[in-house]
């Protein structure tokens, strides 16, 4: 992790065909964190119900959901210092700038979406507003559709296109 914070070191390792393989690594954790508290999610609106009505939420998601959901947000602000710390690959050239504004866009809806999910969560769970538990829930649907959207882009390049994209996901391209 001292690669995150070194700016010597961050800036002698850039690579023009691949992430480095910390941000390869926070990649993969962040998506099975996310992936696992979606699969998990059911019965979070109802304990969070029973939370605000001064109940106690019974079983292992409510236990779960939380912690993983605050891993999901500590992961993400750390990735997006290794993102500006250790830049990214150029984008394949394509000739298609709308193409690369997409991505770009969609990155950075990715990175805010994988803030304000958890903190939106942990404002309707830790904090009892109701409000913060429907914010949360419309951010999650938002980021599934942008997730899907992200895969078959990336489906797209490699296999339409064949740019080799996905190349730069895998440690040492």
């Amino acid at each position: 992790m001292d690669l995150l914070f070194d700016t010597e070191t961050a800036m002698s390792h850039p690579s023009p065909t691949h992430y480095h393989r910390v941000q390869i690594a926070l990649h993969w954790v962040i998506f099975l964190l996310f992936a696992f508290n979606f699969v998990v999610s059911e019965g979070m609106g109802k304990a969070l119900r029973l939370k605000l009505e001064g109940g106690i939420p019974e079983g292992l998601v409510p236990l779960l959901h939380p912690p993983v959901g605050v891993a999901v947000l500590v992961l993400t602000l750390i990735r997006i210092v290794a993102r500006v710390r250790l830049g990214a690959p150029d984008l394949p050239e394509n000739g298609k700038p709308l193409m690369d504004k997409a991505a770009h866009w969609a990155h950075l809806a990715l990175y805010a979406l994988l803030v304000l999910i958890p903190l939106s969560g942990m404002a309707a769970w830790g904090g009892g507003i109701k409000a913060a538990g429907d914010v949360h829930e419309i951010l999650v649907k938002i980021t599934m559709i942008t997730v899907v959207l992200h895969a078959v882009a990336a489906v797209f390049h490699q296999f339409v296109l064949k740019d080799n994209l996905l190349s730069r996901m895998r440690p040492g391209g």
